[in-house]
């Protein structure tokens, strides 16, 4: 794909940042960004040949705009944009689907958590592609298989269902390690003792189903080990602890 492609971010937060980081790789050093405040980006940044404005008919004829802001004004954001040029969404939530507009619009979402201070693995992260407009479509599909090489076209309902099981898979799951560590900063116990345990569940998963990897005390229904350590709970640590507890033994039936 030609790096004289028009492109366009609105929105620098933790997606934005490592948007025009991948772009910069990828070689579309001359991209436009969207902010009120300017140039706020960190210093290691390559930014030389990124322009910057806080006017959004600046992105008129863009070939596209990539829309990085919270799922709050997102589609405020997407109306606003696609009066000047195509744009899309990175969001996994936002449904795009209703909109009138005049320029073509879509989704681009990437299913990986982004943190500003912290590289991502691109190749093989699966990008999610949507829009209704044919030709942008095969547009969006031929860039997110440069992104990443995995581009995936999917629907708006599949990809609500996706944006759940990814809260159960990765926030939810981080939660529950964070109490864990939480846990063992209360009571003087090395939190690096679990580090091994933990990484050889996520080392099975790759390769297994999680379903038939499940040990402890609930998926044998030892009911004797879990009144144990309930009584060396705090009670909101007792609620989330019993929980699970009977989700397992009933997943486990």
């Amino acid at each position: 794909m030609s790096q004289k492609l028009k492109i366009g971010i609105v929105g620098m937060g933790n997606v934005g940042i490592h948007f025009l980081q991948r772009l910069i790789d990828l070689g579309y050093s001359h991209v436009t960004v969207y902010s009120r405040s300017g140039n706020n980006l960190p210093d290691s940044m390559n930014v030389k040949d990124v322009q910057f404005t806080n006017d959004f008919k600046e992105f008129i004829d863009f070939d596209i705009v990539f829309c990085a802001v919270n799922d709050n004004t997102m589609l405020e954001m997407i109306q606003l944009v696609s009066k000047y040029a195509p744009v899309v969404s990175v969001s996994g939530t936002v449904n795009l689907n209703h909109l009138e507009t005049k320029y073509p619009v879509g989704t681009f979402y990437p299913l990986q958590s982004f943190k500003s201070d912290q590289s991502i693995h691109w190749k093989g992260l699966p990008l999610f592609i949507e829009a209704k407009d044919s030709k942008f479509n095969a547009f969006l599909m031929k860039l997110a298989k440069e992104f990443s090489g995995n581009a995936i076209e999917l629907s708006d309902d599949k990809r609500q269902y996706l944006h759940v099981a990814a809260v159960f898979a990765n926030n939810f799951t981080n939660h529950i390690i964070d109490l864990a560590a939480h846990y063992c900063d209360e009571h003087q116990i090395e939190f690096d003792w679990l580090k091994p345990l933990i990484n050889q569940t996520m080392e099975k998963i790759q390769t297994n189903n999680p379903h038939d990897i499940m040990t402890g005390p609930a998926v044998r229904n030892d009911q004797s080990t879990i009144q144990k350590h309930l009584e060396l709970l705090k009670p909101d640590q007792r609620t989330i602890y019993q929980t699970l507890t009977k989700s397992i033994i009933k997943h486990h039936k």
